[in-house]
């Protein structure tokens, strides 16, 4: 389709002729009813019918130009939005978990693989919205090899072999595979290609499973990868338990809470528990977010930071206030930004 300034240009010259073609037509039918010679109101309706054939032909062309440009209109606008939510959802990445982000950032920069635990009070501190922002981190990992495992599941919350049989199958291995296989199945998974594991609902399972999960499958792959001489550490294996009501670090199943220097990627990390959104947090991200934000939500910060702490500092609920504020629905959008 010819650009949105071509084809306006083109209708406004249709316009002019349209406007040229309707003063001669109304020219030639009044000329016509001035003659009485035959041959002279024969030519002129010979004229008529030329000029109402032309006028006719400049109308359909005008209502398709117009078509045109209300579709290309539409197009535009449908871009525009996609650039105003793109900016949107690129500044929400910028809110709050600066300290998750900034270990887990420092870890990954150092090693090739590792286990993290992700933890808050409830789903409403965002715990799956954290798994996104972390995996954004790493280039290209949503490109690789994505295994998520509901550990909710009726079946899953106390029975381990349940647990084996569908990890078993999410890597293409038959049912009653053994955890070592399964092990095995991820290190060569991980010669080719980036490798992110999501255990969701962790806190709904019970201790014992989380045990054979780090034991008998992590303990089998970390060995396997020391092991192994062809294991390059060229990809990224990542593997995230995200727990919703803040248990499993009571649970002292193998979890180091206090990451320092001599910590190593084959001991699973907690990273430290979500909190709520502070003033100070809100207040400095519309500082330094403002030029990339609506004027809604922008032109007056302190209003702003009054209205969002109604939702108490909670992630999900401000996160959705804000969306709000700028006309967008979290809701229509979360499918598309939680991809995790």
């Amino acid at each position: 389709m010819p650009s949105l300034k071509r084809l306006e240009s083109k209708h406004e010259d249709l316009e002019d002729e349209y406007e040229e073609v309707r003063k001669k037509l109304k020219w030639f039918k009044k000329e016509r009813t001035t003659k009485t010679d035959s041959e002279a109101k024969y030519e002129l309706d010979q004229r008529i019918e030329e000029y109402q054939a032309r006028k006719q032909e400049i109308e359909e062309e005008l209502e398709e130009l117009e078509e045109q440009i209300n579709q290309s209109k539409q197009v535009g606008n449908s871009n525009l939005e996609c650039q105003t939510l793109d900016l949107l959802y690129k500044s929400l990445l910028k809110l709050g978990y600066w300290e998750q982000h900034n270990l887990f950032e420092e870890i990954t920069a150092k090693y090739s693989h590792g286990i993290f635990l992700i933890q808050g009070y409830s789903k409403d501190y965002g715990q799956r919205w954290l798994l996104n922002r972390l995996a954004s981190i790493i280039p290209y990992i949503l490109e690789g090899k994505k295994i998520i495992i509901d550990l909710n599941r009726t079946s899953s919350r106390t029975d381990i072999l349940a647990i084996w049989d569908e990890f078993a199958g999410r890597v293409g291995l038959p049912e009653k595979s053994l955890p070592s296989d399964i092990a095995e199945k991820i290190c060569e998974l991980c010669k080719s290609q980036n490798v992110l594991i999501v255990f969701n609902n962790v806190d709904e399972t019970i201790k014992e499973n989380l045990c054979d999960l780090l034991n008998d499958f992590w303990q089998s792959l970390t060995q396997k990868m020391l092991e192994d001489k062809s294991y390059q550490n060229s990809y990224k294996l990542l593997i995230f338990f995200l727990d919703y009501q803040s248990v499993v670090s009571q649970w002292n199943v193998g979890f180091v809470k206090n990451y320092n220097s001599d910590w190593q990627p084959n001991y699973p990390l907690e990273l430290p528990t979500i909190n709520s959104f502070s003033n100070q947090d809100l207040r400095d991200w519309l500082n330094y977010q403002s030029d990339f934000l609506p004027p809604a939500i922008s032109t007056n910060k302190a209003e702003t930071v009054r209205v969002l702490l109604d939702k108490q500092g909670i992630p999900v609920p401000t996160l959705r206030k804000i969306c709000d504020i700028c006309g967008c629905n979290w809701f229509e959008q979360e499918s598309k930004w939680l991809r995790l």
